[in-house]
Parts: C-alpha cells; sequence; structure tokens
C-alpha cells in the first residue's frame, strides 16, 4: 500500500455508494463543484482528495467517511503536519 500525504485514495466503494445515491457521474460532480473526469479517477483510486473533499463526497452519498473508506479495503491515514502522530484504520 502506498503511503499517502496530504490526501487518501477512494476505490470503487466510492463509486458504488454514488449508484446507491442514484447518481449519475456527471451529476455527483456538478453537486461536489469537480469535473465528471476527476470525479472518476477518484472513484478509481487514480487521484488522491483532502479529508475535507471526501468529506464532501460521503456527506453528499450520505455516508460517513469512513464507510467509503474501510469498504475500499485502504487504510485512512491522517499525517499531521509538524507531528509524527498517525491515525490508522484498517
Amino acid at each position: 500500500m502506498q503511503s499517502l500525504k496530504g490526501g487518501i485514495r477512494l476505490s470503487s466503494s466510492a463509486k458504488l455508494a454514488r449508484l446507491n445515491a442514484n447518481m449519475s457521474l456527471e451529476e455527483a460532480a456538478k453537486n461536489l463543484g469537480i469535473s465528471a473526469g476527476y470525479l472518476s479517477q477518484i472513484e478509481n483510486g487514480l487521484r488522491q482528495v483532502s479529508s475535507e473533499r471526501a468529506g464532501q463526497i460521503a456527506q453528499l452519498y450520505k455516508k460517513n467517511k469512513e464507510e467509503i473508506f474501510l469498504a475500499s479495503r485502504y487504510a485512512l491515514r491522517e499525517v499531521f503536519v509538524g507531528n509524527s502522530t498517525e491515525k490508522t484504520g484498517s
């Protein structure tokens, strides 16, 4: 697994959450204020997103971040600037 600083990766669980919310890629992207291509890259684990953006995605799909991240089998890792403390969930 890649170490991620400053962002987290989502995978198909984000896509599944979107589909369960009965939203098209284009509709979800418009609601988030991003392009459909960018959201597609996020859903496919090709782009990192900030914790804030991940929260916006989860809120739009009426899920909490942990549901999306844990389902994706990626560790949720927050690296605090200037502090070696890390939070990991798997």
